[in-house]
Protein backbone atom coordinates (compact mmCIF):
# COMPACT_ATOMS: atom_id res chain seq x y z
CA UNK A 1 0.00 0.00 0.00
CA UNK A 2 2.75 2.71 1.21
CA UNK A 3 4.61 1.75 -1.87
CA UNK A 4 1.10 2.59 -4.58
CA UNK A 5 0.37 5.59 -2.42
CA UNK A 6 4.58 6.80 -3.61
CA UNK A 7 3.72 5.93 -6.88
CA UNK A 8 0.89 7.99 -7.39
CA UNK A 9 2.32 10.47 -5.46
CA UNK A 10 5.11 11.33 -7.50
CA UNK A 11 3.19 10.44 -10.39
CA UNK A 12 0.89 13.22 -9.34
CA UNK A 13 4.00 15.62 -9.03
CA UNK A 14 5.61 14.55 -12.17
CA UNK A 15 2.36 15.56 -14.07
CA UNK A 16 2.27 18.88 -12.44
CA UNK A 17 5.34 19.25 -13.05
CA UNK A 18 4.93 18.79 -16.74
CA UNK A 19 2.30 20.93 -17.00
CA UNK A 20 4.53 24.02 -15.21
CA UNK A 21 7.82 22.82 -17.78
CA UNK A 22 7.16 20.82 -20.43
CA UNK A 23 11.02 20.68 -21.04
CA UNK A 24 11.71 19.36 -16.99
CA UNK A 25 9.08 17.16 -17.44
CA UNK A 26 10.83 15.44 -20.49
CA UNK A 27 13.59 15.00 -18.36
CA UNK A 28 11.48 13.70 -15.50
CA UNK A 29 10.02 11.06 -17.90
CA UNK A 30 13.87 9.78 -18.80
CA UNK A 31 14.95 9.82 -15.23
CA UNK A 32 11.63 7.83 -14.25
CA UNK A 33 11.68 5.85 -17.19
CA UNK A 34 15.68 4.44 -15.96
CA UNK A 35 15.13 3.89 -12.10
CA UNK A 36 11.42 4.15 -11.06
CA UNK A 37 10.11 0.85 -9.79
CA UNK A 38 6.97 -1.16 -11.81
CA UNK A 39 3.81 -1.13 -9.68
CA UNK A 40 2.57 -4.84 -9.60
CA UNK A 41 -1.62 -5.48 -8.95
CA UNK A 42 -1.17 -9.14 -9.04
CA UNK A 43 0.06 -10.49 -12.10
CA UNK A 44 -0.58 -7.23 -13.71
CA UNK A 45 2.19 -4.31 -13.99
CA UNK A 46 2.24 -1.26 -14.79
CA UNK A 47 4.93 1.05 -15.29
CA UNK A 48 4.56 4.73 -14.64
CA UNK A 49 6.66 6.32 -17.86
CA UNK A 50 4.12 4.74 -20.04
CA UNK A 51 1.26 6.57 -18.69
CA UNK A 52 3.81 9.51 -18.43
CA UNK A 53 4.28 9.36 -22.27
CA UNK A 54 0.58 9.73 -22.87
CA UNK A 55 0.15 12.25 -20.49
CA UNK A 56 3.85 14.05 -22.26
CA UNK A 57 1.78 13.56 -25.76
CA UNK A 58 -1.61 14.95 -24.35
CA UNK A 59 0.25 18.20 -23.12
CA UNK A 60 1.99 18.86 -26.22
CA UNK A 61 -0.72 18.67 -27.94
CA UNK A 62 -2.45 21.02 -25.90
CA UNK A 63 0.08 23.76 -25.62
CA UNK A 64 -0.27 22.90 -29.80
CA UNK A 65 -3.67 23.92 -29.62
CA UNK A 66 -3.28 27.06 -27.96
CA UNK A 67 0.12 28.37 -29.69
CA UNK A 68 -0.40 27.17 -33.07
CA UNK A 69 -1.01 23.27 -33.96
CA UNK A 70 2.54 23.02 -36.04
CA UNK A 71 5.14 20.57 -35.26
CA UNK A 72 7.77 18.95 -36.79
CA UNK A 73 8.86 15.71 -38.99
CA UNK A 74 11.97 13.88 -40.36
CA UNK A 75 12.50 11.40 -42.55
CA UNK A 76 13.53 9.21 -39.46
CA UNK A 77 10.22 9.14 -37.78
CA UNK A 78 8.75 8.05 -41.78
CA UNK A 79 11.20 4.93 -41.97
CA UNK A 80 10.30 4.06 -38.14
CA UNK A 81 6.46 4.46 -38.87
CA UNK A 82 7.02 1.84 -42.26
CA UNK A 83 8.76 -0.61 -39.87
CA UNK A 84 5.56 -0.41 -37.61
CA UNK A 85 3.02 -0.76 -40.99
CA UNK A 86 4.87 -3.66 -42.13
CA UNK A 87 4.81 -4.80 -38.61
CA UNK A 88 0.55 -4.51 -38.28
CA UNK A 89 0.09 -5.67 -42.09
CA UNK A 90 2.16 -8.46 -40.77
CA UNK A 91 -0.02 -8.90 -38.26
CA UNK A 92 -3.58 -8.72 -40.09
CA UNK A 93 -1.81 -11.63 -42.67
CA UNK A 94 -1.02 -13.55 -39.18
CA UNK A 95 -4.72 -13.33 -38.21
CA UNK A 96 -6.28 -14.09 -41.48
CA UNK A 97 -8.31 -17.18 -40.56
CA UNK A 98 -7.30 -16.79 -36.98
CA UNK A 99 -9.49 -14.12 -35.49
CA UNK A 100 -11.48 -16.51 -33.55
CA UNK A 101 -8.42 -17.67 -31.64
CA UNK A 102 -6.78 -14.33 -30.65
CA UNK A 103 -7.47 -11.49 -28.13
CA UNK A 104 -7.02 -8.38 -30.66
CA UNK A 105 -7.07 -6.53 -26.96
CA UNK A 106 -3.48 -8.73 -26.06
CA UNK A 107 -1.93 -7.42 -29.34
CA UNK A 108 -2.30 -3.53 -27.93
CA UNK A 109 0.46 -3.82 -25.53
CA UNK A 110 2.89 -5.13 -27.50
CA UNK A 111 1.76 -2.70 -30.53
CA UNK A 112 2.51 0.59 -27.90
CA UNK A 113 5.85 -1.24 -27.12
CA UNK A 114 7.35 -0.77 -30.61
CA UNK A 115 4.89 2.59 -31.23
CA UNK A 116 6.38 4.23 -28.33
CA UNK A 117 9.94 4.71 -29.94
CA UNK A 118 7.79 6.56 -32.83
CA UNK A 119 6.06 8.78 -29.58
CA UNK A 120 9.46 9.10 -28.22
CA UNK A 121 11.94 10.60 -31.10
CA UNK A 122 8.37 12.88 -31.97
CA UNK A 123 8.51 14.35 -28.44
CA UNK A 124 12.26 14.88 -28.45
CA UNK A 125 12.24 16.14 -32.02
CA UNK A 126 9.32 18.71 -31.28
CA UNK A 127 10.77 19.78 -27.73
CA UNK A 128 11.91 23.28 -27.34
CA UNK A 129 15.31 22.28 -26.20
CA UNK A 130 18.68 24.20 -25.84
CA UNK A 131 21.84 24.09 -24.87
CA UNK A 132 21.37 23.63 -21.18
CA UNK A 133 18.19 21.55 -21.35
CA UNK A 134 20.30 18.49 -23.58
CA UNK A 135 23.49 18.87 -21.16
CA UNK A 136 21.09 18.38 -17.93
CA UNK A 137 19.83 15.54 -19.80
CA UNK A 138 22.89 13.84 -20.21
CA UNK A 139 24.91 14.69 -16.75
CA UNK A 140 21.27 13.45 -15.18
CA UNK A 141 22.29 10.04 -17.32
CA UNK A 142 25.93 10.11 -15.73
CA UNK A 143 24.85 10.48 -12.29
CA UNK A 144 22.16 7.75 -12.62
CA UNK A 145 24.46 5.25 -13.36
CA UNK A 146 26.64 5.53 -10.51
CA UNK A 147 23.66 4.38 -8.11
CA UNK A 148 22.86 1.55 -10.37
CA UNK A 149 26.74 0.56 -10.67
CA UNK A 150 26.73 0.18 -6.90
CA UNK A 151 23.19 -1.63 -6.79
CA UNK A 152 24.97 -4.28 -9.07
CA UNK A 153 27.78 -4.42 -6.98
CA UNK A 154 26.00 -5.32 -3.83
CA UNK A 155 24.01 -7.68 -6.13
CA UNK A 156 27.00 -9.41 -6.73
CA UNK A 157 28.31 -9.30 -3.14
CA UNK A 158 24.98 -10.27 -1.70
CA UNK A 159 24.65 -7.22 0.08
CA UNK A 160 21.53 -7.01 1.99
CA UNK A 161 19.95 -4.06 1.22
CA UNK A 162 21.19 -4.26 -2.86
CA UNK A 163 18.43 -7.65 -2.81
CA UNK A 164 15.86 -6.27 -0.93
CA UNK A 165 15.57 -2.88 -3.10
CA UNK A 166 16.24 -5.17 -6.04
CA UNK A 167 13.19 -7.51 -5.12
CA UNK A 168 10.95 -4.74 -4.27
CA UNK A 169 11.36 -2.83 -6.98
CA UNK A 170 13.20 -4.24 -10.03
CA UNK A 171 11.75 -7.76 -10.42
CA UNK A 172 8.91 -9.69 -12.33
CA UNK A 173 7.09 -12.88 -13.02
CA UNK A 174 8.26 -12.94 -16.31
CA UNK A 175 11.87 -12.21 -15.92
CA UNK A 176 13.45 -15.05 -14.07
CA UNK A 177 17.34 -14.66 -13.96
CA UNK A 178 16.87 -12.82 -10.30
CA UNK A 179 15.04 -15.37 -8.47
CA UNK A 180 17.19 -18.07 -10.52
CA UNK A 181 20.93 -16.76 -8.96
CA UNK A 182 18.73 -16.33 -5.73
CA UNK A 183 17.66 -19.79 -5.64
CA UNK A 184 20.86 -21.46 -6.86
CA UNK A 185 23.20 -18.90 -5.02
CA UNK A 186 21.71 -17.23 -2.23
CA UNK A 187 22.26 -13.61 -3.92
CA UNK A 188 21.89 -12.24 -7.44
CA UNK A 189 25.60 -13.69 -8.82
CA UNK A 190 25.34 -12.30 -12.04
CA UNK A 191 24.17 -8.46 -11.12
CA UNK A 192 20.59 -7.41 -13.55
CA UNK A 193 20.81 -3.73 -11.67
CA UNK A 194 17.98 -2.46 -12.49
CA UNK A 195 17.15 -3.68 -16.22
CA UNK A 196 16.18 -7.78 -14.40
CA UNK A 197 18.66 -9.54 -16.77
CA UNK A 198 22.66 -9.13 -16.64
CA UNK A 199 22.95 -9.19 -20.16
CA UNK A 200 20.47 -5.71 -20.22
CA UNK A 201 23.05 -4.38 -17.61
CA UNK A 202 26.04 -5.22 -19.13
CA UNK A 203 24.62 -3.48 -22.59
CA UNK A 204 23.49 -0.89 -19.88
CA UNK A 205 27.09 -0.63 -18.90
CA UNK A 206 28.72 -0.33 -21.63
CA UNK A 207 26.35 2.57 -22.93
CA UNK A 208 27.86 4.47 -19.76
CA UNK A 209 31.17 4.00 -20.83
CA UNK A 210 30.69 5.15 -24.16
CA UNK A 211 29.13 8.78 -22.70
CA UNK A 212 31.32 9.07 -20.62
CA UNK A 213 34.42 7.95 -23.29
CA UNK A 214 32.89 10.57 -25.24
CA UNK A 215 32.46 13.73 -22.70
CA UNK A 216 35.81 13.31 -21.81
CA UNK A 217 37.50 12.92 -25.15
CA UNK A 218 36.22 16.23 -26.00
CA UNK A 219 37.09 17.76 -22.94
CA UNK A 220 34.93 20.58 -22.39
CA UNK A 221 33.98 20.30 -18.97
CA UNK A 222 35.01 21.56 -15.48
CA UNK A 223 37.72 19.80 -13.27
CA UNK A 224 34.63 18.78 -11.19
CA UNK A 225 32.84 17.31 -14.09
CA UNK A 226 36.04 15.60 -15.23
CA UNK A 227 36.30 13.84 -11.63
CA UNK A 228 32.96 12.40 -11.83
CA UNK A 229 33.02 11.02 -15.45
CA UNK A 230 35.91 9.14 -14.23
CA UNK A 231 33.99 8.29 -11.64
CA UNK A 232 31.28 7.10 -13.87
CA UNK A 233 33.45 5.19 -16.29
CA UNK A 234 35.17 3.75 -13.70
CA UNK A 235 32.56 1.68 -11.88
CA UNK A 236 30.29 0.98 -14.53
CA UNK A 237 33.58 -0.92 -16.08
CA UNK A 238 33.50 -2.63 -12.95
CA UNK A 239 29.76 -3.35 -12.68
CA UNK A 240 30.01 -4.54 -16.06
CA UNK A 241 32.53 -7.21 -14.81
CA UNK A 242 30.19 -8.54 -12.22
CA UNK A 243 27.23 -8.93 -15.35
CA UNK A 244 29.46 -12.08 -16.17
CA UNK A 245 28.06 -11.54 -19.58
CA UNK A 246 30.13 -12.76 -22.64
CA UNK A 247 27.95 -9.65 -24.21
CA UNK A 248 29.64 -7.28 -21.92
CA UNK A 249 33.52 -8.45 -22.76
CA UNK A 250 32.40 -8.80 -26.59
CA UNK A 251 30.88 -5.57 -26.27
CA UNK A 252 33.77 -4.01 -24.30
CA UNK A 253 35.94 -5.02 -27.37
CA UNK A 254 33.67 -3.29 -30.04
CA UNK A 255 33.70 0.03 -27.70
CA UNK A 256 37.38 -0.29 -27.68
CA UNK A 257 37.37 -0.47 -31.19
CA UNK A 258 34.84 2.13 -32.12
CA UNK A 259 36.86 4.62 -30.00
CA UNK A 260 40.38 3.87 -31.49
CA UNK A 261 38.80 4.37 -34.92
CA UNK A 262 37.08 7.44 -34.63
CA UNK A 263 38.89 9.43 -31.58
CA UNK A 264 42.56 7.86 -31.70
CA UNK A 265 44.10 10.12 -34.19
CA UNK A 266 42.07 13.03 -33.17
CA UNK A 267 42.37 12.95 -29.09
CA UNK A 268 45.38 10.88 -28.91
CA UNK A 269 47.05 13.01 -26.20
CA UNK A 270 43.73 13.31 -24.73
CA UNK A 271 43.89 9.44 -25.07
CA UNK A 272 46.67 9.06 -22.97
CA UNK A 273 45.37 10.93 -20.05
CA UNK A 274 42.06 9.31 -19.64
CA UNK A 275 43.20 5.89 -20.04
CA UNK A 276 46.09 6.92 -17.24
CA UNK A 277 43.20 8.58 -15.07
CA UNK A 278 40.84 5.44 -15.51
CA UNK A 279 43.11 2.85 -15.20
CA UNK A 280 44.52 4.53 -11.68
CA UNK A 281 41.07 4.66 -10.47
CA UNK A 282 39.71 1.30 -12.14
CA UNK A 283 42.27 -0.05 -10.18
CA UNK A 284 41.85 1.22 -6.73
CA UNK A 285 38.16 0.14 -7.09
CA UNK A 286 39.05 -3.50 -8.21
CA UNK A 287 41.73 -3.62 -5.25
CA UNK A 288 38.66 -2.86 -2.92
CA UNK A 289 36.03 -5.04 -4.20
CA UNK A 290 38.52 -7.70 -5.70
CA UNK A 291 38.68 -9.39 -1.83
CA UNK A 292 34.98 -9.39 -1.86
CA UNK A 293 34.87 -11.11 -5.23
CA UNK A 294 37.22 -13.88 -4.81
CA UNK A 295 35.24 -14.90 -1.72
CA UNK A 296 32.46 -15.96 -4.01
CA UNK A 297 33.77 -19.32 -5.83
CA UNK A 298 31.12 -19.05 -8.25
CA UNK A 299 32.06 -15.65 -9.65
CA UNK A 300 35.45 -16.23 -11.09
CA UNK A 301 34.18 -20.02 -11.79
CA UNK A 302 31.15 -18.08 -14.30
CA UNK A 303 33.19 -15.24 -15.34
CA UNK A 304 36.28 -18.01 -17.01
CA UNK A 305 33.10 -19.96 -18.21
CA UNK A 306 32.05 -16.95 -20.29
CA UNK A 307 35.52 -16.10 -21.21
CA UNK A 308 36.35 -19.90 -22.56
CA UNK A 309 33.51 -19.49 -24.21
CA UNK A 310 34.46 -16.52 -26.59
CA UNK A 311 37.37 -18.09 -26.91
CA UNK A 312 36.24 -21.48 -27.94
CA UNK A 313 33.66 -19.80 -30.04
CA UNK A 314 30.99 -21.62 -28.76
CA UNK A 315 29.47 -18.08 -27.29
CA UNK A 316 26.66 -18.94 -29.47
CA UNK A 317 25.66 -22.25 -29.75
CA UNK A 318 23.28 -22.58 -27.00
CA UNK A 319 20.99 -20.14 -28.22
CA UNK A 320 21.42 -19.79 -32.03
CA UNK A 321 21.73 -23.69 -32.75
CA UNK A 322 19.57 -24.28 -35.31
CA UNK A 323 18.72 -28.03 -34.38
CA UNK A 324 18.81 -27.79 -30.51
CA UNK A 325 19.10 -23.98 -29.54
CA UNK A 326 15.77 -22.15 -27.87
CA UNK A 327 15.32 -20.69 -31.02
CA UNK A 328 14.73 -23.99 -33.36
CA UNK A 329 10.98 -23.64 -33.31
CA UNK A 330 11.47 -19.56 -33.78
CA UNK A 331 13.54 -20.50 -36.78
CA UNK A 332 10.72 -22.74 -38.06
CA UNK A 333 8.00 -20.10 -37.66
CA UNK A 334 10.36 -17.67 -39.64
CA UNK A 335 10.56 -20.12 -42.59
CA UNK A 336 7.08 -20.25 -42.90
CA UNK A 337 6.53 -17.03 -43.29
CA UNK A 338 9.75 -15.02 -44.60
CA UNK A 339 8.33 -12.88 -46.51
CA UNK A 340 6.20 -10.80 -44.19
CA UNK A 341 6.76 -12.46 -40.43
CA UNK A 342 4.09 -13.07 -37.73
CA UNK A 343 3.54 -9.44 -36.83
CA UNK A 344 2.30 -9.14 -32.96
CA UNK A 345 0.90 -12.39 -33.27
CA UNK A 346 2.65 -15.61 -30.85
CA UNK A 347 3.02 -18.74 -32.30
CA UNK A 348 3.24 -21.42 -29.93
CA UNK A 349 6.28 -22.30 -28.47
CA UNK A 350 8.76 -19.75 -30.41
CA UNK A 351 11.04 -18.17 -28.16
CA UNK A 352 11.01 -14.35 -29.72
CA UNK A 353 12.73 -12.56 -26.43
CA UNK A 354 16.56 -12.04 -27.25
CA UNK A 355 18.42 -10.95 -30.61
CA UNK A 356 17.18 -7.30 -31.88
CA UNK A 357 17.58 -9.60 -35.52
CA UNK A 358 15.46 -12.77 -34.79
CA UNK A 359 12.38 -10.47 -33.06
CA UNK A 360 12.62 -8.44 -36.37
CA UNK A 361 12.53 -11.08 -38.39
CA UNK A 362 9.68 -13.08 -36.68
CA UNK A 363 7.38 -9.80 -36.98
CA UNK A 364 8.66 -8.65 -39.88
CA UNK A 365 10.31 -11.15 -42.42
CA UNK A 366 12.46 -10.02 -44.48
CA UNK A 367 10.46 -6.68 -45.59
CA UNK A 368 10.51 -5.97 -42.16
CA UNK A 369 14.56 -6.48 -41.57
CA UNK A 370 14.87 -4.84 -44.54
CA UNK A 371 12.66 -1.54 -43.44
CA UNK A 372 14.52 -1.73 -39.77
CA UNK A 373 17.95 -2.02 -41.07
CA UNK A 374 16.90 0.62 -43.59
CA UNK A 375 15.70 3.07 -40.68
CA UNK A 376 19.27 2.30 -38.74
CA UNK A 377 21.25 3.22 -41.62
CA UNK A 378 19.73 6.94 -42.18
CA UNK A 379 20.27 7.55 -38.37
CA UNK A 380 24.01 6.87 -38.69
CA UNK A 381 23.95 9.02 -41.62
CA UNK A 382 22.46 11.87 -39.62
CA UNK A 383 24.66 11.65 -36.70
CA UNK A 384 27.69 11.27 -39.21
CA UNK A 385 26.54 14.13 -40.88
CA UNK A 386 26.32 16.65 -37.85
CA UNK A 387 29.39 14.74 -35.52
CA UNK A 388 31.79 17.77 -35.67
CA UNK A 389 28.74 20.16 -34.76
CA UNK A 390 30.02 22.54 -31.85
CA UNK A 391 29.16 22.10 -28.46
CA UNK A 392 26.48 19.70 -27.16
CA UNK A 393 24.83 18.67 -30.03
CA UNK A 394 28.09 17.40 -31.52
CA UNK A 395 28.43 15.11 -28.42
CA UNK A 396 24.71 14.09 -28.96
CA UNK A 397 25.66 13.37 -32.50
CA UNK A 398 28.29 11.53 -31.58
CA UNK A 399 26.54 9.59 -29.13
CA UNK A 400 23.47 8.44 -31.15
CA UNK A 401 26.20 7.74 -33.50
CA UNK A 402 28.41 5.07 -31.56
CA UNK A 403 25.43 3.65 -29.70
CA UNK A 404 23.57 2.64 -32.78
CA UNK A 405 26.66 0.74 -33.96
CA UNK A 406 26.63 -0.53 -30.39
CA UNK A 407 23.42 -1.59 -29.82
CA UNK A 408 23.40 -2.97 -33.76
CA UNK A 409 26.14 -5.20 -32.73
CA UNK A 410 24.98 -6.75 -29.34
CA UNK A 411 22.02 -6.81 -30.64
CA UNK A 412 22.75 -10.49 -31.71
CA UNK A 413 22.20 -11.50 -28.29
CA UNK A 414 19.50 -8.91 -26.95
CA UNK A 415 16.75 -7.15 -28.32
CA UNK A 416 18.79 -4.26 -28.03
CA UNK A 417 17.19 -1.03 -29.19
CA UNK A 418 13.89 -2.53 -27.09
CA UNK A 419 15.69 -3.08 -23.83
CA UNK A 420 13.22 -1.38 -21.05
CA UNK A 421 14.22 1.43 -19.17
CA UNK A 422 16.81 2.10 -21.60
CA UNK A 423 15.36 2.71 -24.83
CA UNK A 424 13.45 6.29 -23.68
CA UNK A 425 17.18 6.95 -23.67
CA UNK A 426 18.46 6.27 -26.46
CA UNK A 427 15.35 6.89 -28.96
CA UNK A 428 14.97 10.30 -26.88
CA UNK A 429 18.79 11.13 -27.93
CA UNK A 430 17.59 10.32 -31.97
CA UNK A 431 14.93 12.59 -31.29
CA UNK A 432 17.37 15.31 -29.87
CA UNK A 433 19.72 14.55 -33.05
CA UNK A 434 17.10 15.49 -35.02
CA UNK A 435 15.90 18.57 -33.19
CA UNK A 436 17.17 21.57 -35.19
CA UNK A 437 17.28 23.89 -32.50
CA UNK A 438 20.37 22.89 -31.47
CA UNK A 439 22.07 22.19 -34.94
CA UNK A 440 25.04 24.73 -36.18
CA UNK A 441 25.60 23.92 -39.79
Amino acid sequence: MIQLLSWILIGSLAMLLSLRSFRWGLILYLVIALIFPAQWFGEFSLRFELVYLLWLIFVFFMHKSISGFTFIWHPVLSKYGLFIVVVILSTMFALIGHLSEVSLTQLLAPFYGILRPLLVMFLFLNAPVDEKFTSSLLWAFVWLSIPIALLSFGQTLGVGIAQEITLAGYTSPWRTPVFFYIEEHGHILRSAGVFESPIYNAIFSLIVLITAGILLARNRYSLYRQILLYISFSIALLAGITTISSTFILGLVITSALFLTFFWSRYIRRFYHIAFAVICMVGILFFIAMPQLVEIPAFSGSFNYQVDRILSGSVLESRYDPSSGIFATTYQAITERSIMGWGLTKVEGAFIGDSIYIVTLYRGGIVGLASWLFLLMLILKHSWRFRKNPGVFGDICWLVFLFTLLLSATGVAAPSFFIPRLQEWYWALVGISLNPNLREI
